[in-house]
């Protein structure tokens, strides 16, 4: 690895957090090859307006980056309750927090990113303008994105960023950045897994009729019919794919890890039981996570406790979680998935919308907002899932084919790290007809683009020591 450029990060003026202000700039520091340092002729300040600057002495020969805020900006950070303020500068550049800054001036930025990445990246939105919901799930068009007119999710948190980085190339700093392999976290979600007797006849009963009558679709229906016909002759057990996965992904040199739910005290959890989940067709190197019940991210202890009777049930270590149906509000989500002791979540993401709802194609690490501390799990943005397609935009194979290597362009591109759900019984074509294909073409064309294909626990470790090299100190 080439040696990382030292970065002196100065105050001007008391921040909104300074903890925080560091904590989100050592994520801009992991992507382009700088480490925050104490002392560097490389400097970035991050001003308060109305704050006198540093004298000529203490800025040095090199020209600094300057990032502006304001005492609004901490107020409305610590107390606000409205959406935060988002200009247009055209040609698609939003900036968050305008901030007046002298353009003749080389290195000033004009709206105040840090803060902005920030509250994206911690959903600061969603904790600080509604009130925890008892139940339930945030939609795209009443997250904050939407109301500020943008069609789908952007990765804002990382064009805020990188606004850093480019400025400082500008200024003659050098160009650090590196080129990354993108990866894709891929997961299964298993939400439904057929008796031992029933043969999968109920999850068959509800498929059919969804293409019959609610999507007026009577050819798929058909299909679907006779594929399960096919597959209750031949194997006995329709919606048991996870072996038919396993070796998929293998032969693709491709790793995935599988959410099992293990508790059910909700009319939406999973039905199966320990029995009847297929422990020995997950190989080791393919992980187990766990998918948390309905209510488990809304209740105190739950998550910790499902966690480890996981472990107990499944004889390995869980270090990966998913909330099910995405049914949290985001502070609690953060605590429950720290307090019980998970490397990483993968909830972050839409039901009704692809994207990056945190702004990111990059894992992060949340910021405690009430406490004022990092939480030392990381989160993978979820940015692509099947039901997505199928069942809010109601595509078909080719479209959602489409789209899916739409959603997935601009992170390989960008060399990030994102995961993806393709539901466990979705993968045997007894759902939405055709979709078992589209995740069999997806991975080929992954592949050929050059990308890592693996699970969350294969990256984790990768992911700590970038983040131990990204500053001095903790």
């Amino acid at each position: 690895m080439s040696e990382l450029l030292p970065v002196e990060l100065v105050f001007c003026g008391e921040p909104f957090d300074a903890g925080a202000v560091r904590h989100t700039l050592r994520h801009l520091a992991m992507r382009v090859g700088w480490r925050l340092v104490a002392h560097s002729r490389y400097r970035l300040l991050y001003v308060t307006r109305g704050t006198a600057l540093p004298d000529d002495d203490k800025l040095g020969s090199t020209e600094c980056v300057v990032v502006p805020s304001s005492r609004e900006v901490a107020e409305h950070l610590r107390h606000g309750r409205t959406p935060f303020a988002v200009v247009d500068r055209g040609n698609g550049r939003v900036m968050p927090f305008p901030q007046e800054a002298p353009r003749s001036q080389p290195g000033w930025l004009d709206g105040d990113v840090i803060a902005g990445a920030y509250a994206c990246l911690n959903l600061w939105f969603e904790q600080r303008t509604h009130p925890a919901p008892h139940d339930g799930w945030i939609t795209f068009g009443k997250d904050w994105m939407a109301r500020a007119g943008l069609r789908d999710p952007l990765p804002l948190a990382d064009r805020w960023l990188d606004m850093i980085y480019e400025t400082a190339v500008e200024l003659g700093w050098p160009a650090t950045k590196p080129s990354r392999r993108f990866t894709i976290v891929l997961t299964h979600d298993v939400d439904y897994l057929p008796g031992r007797s029933n043969r999968g006849l109920p999850r068959f009963l509800r498929a059919f009729c969804r293409q019959l009558i609610v999507r007026r679709r009577p050819r798929d229906a058909a299909r679907l019919l006779l594929h399960y016909g096919a597959v209750a002759t031949r194997s006995g057990r329709p919606y048991l794919e996870v072996p038919r996965i396993v070796a998929e992904e293998k032969q693709k040199e491709a790793r995935s890890s599988f959410q099992f739910v293990v508790a059910s005290t909700h009319r939406r959890d999973p039905r199966y039981t320990e029995r009847d989940i297929p422990w020995d067709a997950v190989p080791p190197d393919w992980e187990v996570c766990l998918h948390g019940s309905y209510r488990a991210a809304r209740t105190a202890g739950r998550v910790a406790a499902e966690r480890a009777r996981l472990e107990r049930m499944a004889n390995r270590p869980v270090c990966g979680y998913r909330q099910h149906y995405l049914n949290f509000e985001p502070a609690g989500l953060f605590r429950e998935v720290a307090a019980a002791g998970l490397r990483y979540d993968m909830s972050v993401g839409y039901n009704d919308r692809s994207g990056p709802r945190a702004g990111t194609y990059f894992p992060f690490k949340p910021y405690d907002l009430d406490g004022a501390q990092p939480y030392a799990f990381w989160e993978i943005p979820l940015v692509l899932m099947d039901t997505t397609l199928a069942t809010t935009h109601r595509l078909g194979a080719a479209e959602a084919l489409q789209h899916a290597r739409m959603t997935l362009e601009p992170v390989i591109a960008a060399g990030g790290c994102v995961a993806l759900i393709w539901h466990q019984e979705q993968c045997g074509g007894l759902l939405d007809p055709g979709y078992d294909e589209v995740y069999s073409q997806l991975l080929s064309g992954l592949a050929r683009h050059g990308g890592r294909l693996t699970t969350g626990a294969r990256v984790i470790s990768e992911l700590d020591a970038a983040w131990q090299e990204s500053a001095d100190g903790p």
